[in-house]
């Protein structure tokens, strides 16, 4: 499965899409644990040589909304059974959430998790720290001292900031310290924690619903302080046409508002829950097919950022509760290309643009571009291989993470990552040749 650190890799005859420098070619491409080299001169007599025609060679791929579980919740997901699943979906750089246990709310536990990830060899780990000590939404961090320890973001992640004071405060240490602040939108007093979307499908299952609108009140609320703050804003996963109208608004208005999409927003509506499976609850839950006719157009004209997962693990045992009263959250990393190639086959978006959502655009987000997402001489050595063609089916023996909770079991997926190169280094690889 890996090649030695010291193992040159050769990709004849590849295609290379590297949006942030505006390259898409048929080239030569010479891995090195120091470069990516066009059109070598030379190949190392040592050098793994790969026929790489009909297959693309991307920059590493980059997820900025991920739970590796780590501390407090191991038996779901370590960062270096988290990274393992990463590497299998070709991403090379995550944004850990910071609802662990402890909370990432202090500098000692945002250093934990960068130091942990070199520990096991895992993928480039960056930091959302928490908005309010023990994400509580009583009494604010220091963001001061949480990004001097490393944190690039600011965020309670599922528990929104809902005072609005708290959230302006917020809001103006992050506008100082030009800090990331992302939100998980939802207004719980409306929802209280409903399993799923207020639907048809919520009544034939006999749970209670939520309104959609509790995720729009939160993101029209944040842009308004953002207005007043000058605050870098991010809507995370974002998941109604009402978010995205106003999302795109503020755009408009030049105003420092980003969002993302979920794979699962993308391709599944409240439908997918009628039959109950636990792996279909997550929060946001999925929506109407209007909402999601929303997301995609969002998606095409740009109005969506980037695509990340919100890889969320649960064991078996967990969502073995029932629809009720089992966790939300799904997995999706080594899916998530995949499911973002659906649009790309189906003429939605072009392949340089379903590439930017999970390269260029989440570093411009996180206001690293040409540092991240990219393959320039700035960046690390971080590379991923993808068969646009291969048919494949997600199965749970074939998951490299701790829990198998997908909401694409069984789904069969066109395009495949057939490997990932982290700082250099072979380290998954897939029927690569």
């Amino acid at each position: 499965m890996y090649a030695s650190p010291s193992t040159p890799l050769f990709l004849r005859g590849v295609r290379l899409i590297d949006p942030h420098a505006s390259v898409d070619v048929i080239t030569d491409l010479l891995v090195t644990p120091t470069a990516v080299v066009r059109d070598p001169a030379a190949v190392p007599d040592h050098a793994r040589v790969v026929d790489g025609r009909g297959l693309w060679a991307l920059p590493g791929l980059v997820d900025i909304q991920v739970h590796f579980r780590q501390p407090g919740f191991e038996y779901k997901e370590t960062i270096e059974s988290g990274s393992a699943a990463a590497l299998a979906g070709g991403i090379c750089t995550v944004v850990v959430m910071p609802n662990t246990q402890p909370r990432l709310d202090t500098p000692q536990q945002v250093e934990f998790e960068a130091a942990e990830a070199r520990r096991v060899r895992g993928v480039d780990l960056l930091v959302a720290a928490a908005s309010t000590r023990n994400l509580d939404g009583q009494q604010l961090t220091d963001h001061a001292v949480l990004k001097a320890a490393g944190a690039v973001a600011i965020t309670d992640d599922g528990y929104p900031v809902l005072d609005d004071d708290l959230m302006r405060g917020s809001l103006e240490q992050c506008a100082a310290l030009d800090l990331l602040f992302m939100q998980h939108a939802e207004d719980i007093r409306m929802t209280r924690h409903a399993p799923m979307t207020d639907s048809p499908a919520s009544v034939a299952l006999g749970v209670p619903g939520q309104s959609s609108d509790a995720e729009g009140v939160i993101v029209e609320r944040d842009i308004a302080l953002t207005r007043e703050t000058g605050a870098r804003y991010h809507v995370l996963h974002t998941s109604t046409a009402r978010s995205i109208a106003a999302i795109r608004s503020a755009k408009a208005e030049g105003l420092s508002v980003t969002c993302e999409v979920s794979p699962h927003h993308l391709l599944l509506t409240y439908d997918a829950c009628a039959g109950g499976d636990p792996n279909t609850k997550m929060n946001p839950p999925l929506r109407s097919e209007y909402d999601r006719q929303a997301l995609i157009v969002a998606l095409a004209d740009g109005t969506v950022d980037a695509v990340a997962t919100d890889h969320a693990p649960h064991t078996r045992e967990e969502k073995a509760k029932g629809f009720e009263d089992a966790p939300f959250g799904v997995i999706g990393l080594e899916t998530a290309f995949a499911a973002l190639l659906s649009f790309v086959h189906d003429g939605t978006i072009t392949d340089t643009r379903a590439v930017e959502l999970m390269t260029s655009g989440p570093a411009r987000v996180l206001g690293r571009q040409g540092r991240l997402g990219t393959l320039g001489a700035d960046a690390p050595v971080h590379l991923t291989v993808v068969d646009p063609s291969r048919e494949w089916t997600v199965t749970e023996d074939g998951m490299a993470g701790k829990c198998t909770n997908s909401a694409f079991l069984g789904r069969m997926f066109k395009g495949k990552v057939v490997a990932t190169v982290l700082h250099g280094e072979l380290r998954y690889a897939d029927g690569l040749g």
